[in-house]
C-alpha cells in the first residue's frame, strides 16, 4: 500500500516536471525578472482567478519589484508597478500599442461583421500613417468630448435630466420617500447620460432597450471568453442584438442628426470609412458601454463615502453653499447652482472625489509589445508579449499614499494646510482615467456628471439608510468592462428634504467652459 502511494507520488511529480519543462515560457535574462508560483502550471492563472486585481496586489507587497514578468501557459504579461516606467511605457504607444487590444475587444463583443472587421483592422496601429478608421474615430471622439460648445451642450442636457430626477424625490404627503440608491443610480445616470448624447431620439427612452442593455452587460465575460458565446450566453448576445436593433433603427432614421456633436462625429468617421449601417450600430452599443458603466456605480460611491462621513458631508456642503446664488421672488426663495463655479471653488469636494475614485477604481491598462523592444534602457519587452499596468496596485501603495493609504480621507488631494496626509499626492499615481495616448476622452463629461448628482444631493436631501448604519457592499461581482467597483447588493435609503430647502425653487447651470478640472495629470497645470 505505501509503495503505491510512493509510486503514484513519484508520477505526479514527474508529470508535474514534464508539463512544466514542455510548456514552459522561455524567459531572456534581460527581460523583467520572473515571479515564480506554487504551482508552476497553473499557479498564477489560479491566483487571478480567485483574487481578480488583488492577486496583483498581493504580489507587489510580497516582491515590490517595479516591473514582473507572470509567465501564463504559454504566453506571458508584463506587469508594470513604478510611477516612472509607467510614464515611458505611455511615451511609446505605437511599440507598446493599445489599438490591437481594443480592437479584439469590440470585434468580440460588438459581433461586428467580417466586412467591419477588416475595417477596423486597417491600418490599425497606424504603422503606415495617421488615418484609417481607428486613427479617425478616436479623432473624432476626443474634438466631441474637449472642453468647448459640444462638450458643453452634453453637459447642459445631462445637467437638466439630473436635476429634474431630483425634483422626483420630493415626498409626496407625509410618507417619507425610499430609494434603492444603487439602482436609482444606475437608471437615472442611464437616462440623463444617453439623453445628452443620443438626443430627443434617444433609443434608451424604450425601458425595454435600457434593460437589454444591462442584461448584455452583466453577461460580457461569458462572451469575451468563448468562441461559442451565441450557444452559451444567449441571453446577452440577445440583449446585445436587441439594442443594436434599436440603435440600426436610429441611425436608418436620421435620428443622430438631433443627437450631440458626438454621435454625429462618429457616424460621419464610420460612414468616411465605409462601414455600414449595421456595424455603426453593433459598434455604438460598444460605444455606450465606455459611457455608461463606470459614471453609475461612482456617483453611488460618492454618496456613500459623503452621507456616511458626517464631517466631510458637512465641510462639503459648507463649500458648495458659499458658491449658492439665492434671489427672493414672489414664489420664494429661487437657489441657483452654477456647476462650472462648483469644479472651479469647491477643493474640499473636488479632493473627495478623488479620493472615492482612488478607493474604488481597479481599472487595468494593457498593451501589446509590437516588437522587441528595451523599456527604460533596463528591461527587455518581447514582441506579442502583454504589458499591464493595475490601478489598483498604484492606488493601494503605502509608498505612494503614506500609512492611511486604506482609509477615507476627503482631504488628501487639497493644498495648503488642510491637508491631513503625511504624503503629498503625486497626479502620475492617480489612474483613474488611464493616461497617455489612451487617456478616456469622456473624463470630462463624466467628472461634470458625477459632481453635478453629488451637489444636488448634498444640497437638497439628507441621506439615511434604513437599517441605520452606512454599510459597504462587496464587490466582487464587478463586470470585466468596469473600472469603477460595482457593488454587489443594494442600500436602500431614506430621502428627506433638508430644513428650510423643502419650498425653494432650484436652478442648475453650466457656464461656458475652457478650463477643465484635472483629474488626470495630462490635465493638470500645477
Amino acid at each position: 500500500m505505501k509503495e503505491a502511494i510512493w509510486i503514484s507520488l513519484a508520477i505526479v511529480a514527474a508529470s508535474s516536471w514534464l508539463f512544466n519543462r514542455l510548456l514552459a515560457v522561455k524567459q531572456d535574462p534581460q527581460e523583467p525578472p520572473l515571479v515564480p508560483s506554487k504551482f508552476p502550471l497553473l499557479g498564477h492563472l489560479v491566483g487571478l482567478v480567485m483574487r481578480k486585481n488583488d492577486y496583483y496586489v498581493d504580489l507587489r507587497r510580497k516582491h515590490s519589484l517595479p516591473i514582473y514578468t507572470l509567465p501564463m501557459l504559454a504566453s506571458k504579461l508584463y506587469v508594470a508597478n513604478s510611477i516612472d516606467l509607467i510614464s515611458s511605457i505611455q511615451r511609446l504607444p505605437k511599440i507598446l500599442a493599445f489599438p490591437p487590444i481594443e480592437a479584439k475587444f469590440a470585434m468580440t463583443i460588438c459581433a461586428s461583421s467580417k466586412d467591419g472587421n477588416e475595417i477596423i483592422a486597417n491600418n490599425l496601429n497606424c504603422e503606415e500613417g495617421d488615418w484609417g478608421y481607428s486613427h479617425d474615430a478616436y479623432k473624432s471622439m476626443h474634438s466631441a468630448l474637449a472642453p468647448g460648445p459640444g462638450l458643453d451642450g452634453m453637459n447642459r442636457i445631462m445637467i437638466q435630466n439630473i436635476a429634474h430626477s431630483l425634483d422626483q424625490l420630493r415626498a409626496q404627503g407625509d410618507q417619507p420617500l425610499n430609494i434603492r440608491l444603487a439602482e436609482w443610480s444606475r437608471h437615472e445616470i442611464t437616462m440623463a447620460t444617453t439623453n445628452s448624447v443620443y438626443g430627443r431620439c434617444n433609443p434608451f427612452k424604450d425601458q425595454n432597450v435600457e434593460n437589454a442593455f444591462w442584461e448584455f452587460e452583466k453577461g460580457l465575460v461569458m462572451i469575451l471568453i468563448n468562441r461559442l458565446s451565441s450557444l452559451t450566453a444567449r441571453k446577452a448576445c440577445r440583449a446585445r442584438d436587441l439594442v443594436g436593433d434599436a440603435f440600426r433603427h436610429y441611425f436608418e432614421a436620421r435620428h443622430h442628426e438631433y443627437g450631440s456633436t458626438l454621435v454625429q462625429n462618429r457616424y460621419d468617421t464610420s460612414m468616411q470609412n465605409k462601414v455600414s449601417i449595421g456595424d455603426i450600430a453593433r459598434f455604438e452599443v460598444g460605444n455606450t458601454l465606455a459611457v455608461l458603466v463606470n459614471t453609475a456605480p461612482a456617483v453611488f460611491w460618492m454618496l456613500f463615502y459623503l452621507y456616511s462621513n458626517l464631517l466631510a458631508l458637512q465641510e462639503c456642503r459648507d463649500e458648495v453653499e458659499s458658491v449658492v446664488s439665492d434671489t427672493n421672488e414672489t414664489s420664494g426663495m429661487r437657489r441657483t447652482v452654477n456647476i462650472t463655479s462648483v469644479k472651479q471653488n469647491c477643493p474640499i469636494l473636488t479632493s473627495a472625489f478623488q479620493e472615492v475614485l482612488r478607493q474604488r477604481t481597479l481599472g487595468t491598462q494593457v498593451r501589446q509589445v509590437m516588437q522587441d523592444t528595451m523599456l527604460d534602457g533596463r528591461y527587455l519587452l518581447k514582441k506579442d508579449a502583454t504589458v499591464i499596468m493595475p490601478s489598483l496596485v498604484m492606488h493601494t501603495d503605502p509608498a505612494v499614499w503614506g500609512p492611511d493609504v486604506s482609509e477615507f480621507n476627503h482631504k488628501r488631494f487639497t493644498k495648503g494646510k488642510n491637508v491631513q496626509s503625511t504624503h503629498k499626492p503625486n497626479p502620475k499615481a492617480l489612474r483613474v482615467f488611464g493616461g497617455g495616448t489612451t487617456l478616456c476622452p469622456g473624463r470630462h463629461f463624466a467628472t461634470t456628471e458625477i459632481l453635478a448628482t453629488v451637489v444636488m444631493f448634498i444640497l437638497r436631501y439628507d441621506l439615511f439608510p434604513l437599517d441605520d448604519r452606512w454599510t459597504p457592499p462587496k464587490t466582487e461581482k464587478t463586470n470585466i468592462a468596469s473600472v469603477v467597483m460595482e457593488p454587489d447588493t443594494d442600500i436602500t435609503v431614506r430621502v428627506v428634504p433638508r430644513k428650510g430647502t423643502a419650498d425653494c425653487e432650484w436652478d442648475f447651470k453650466l457656464a461656458d467652459s475652457t478650463m477643465v478640472f484635472g483629474v488626470a495629470a495630462e490635465d493638470r497645470h500645477d
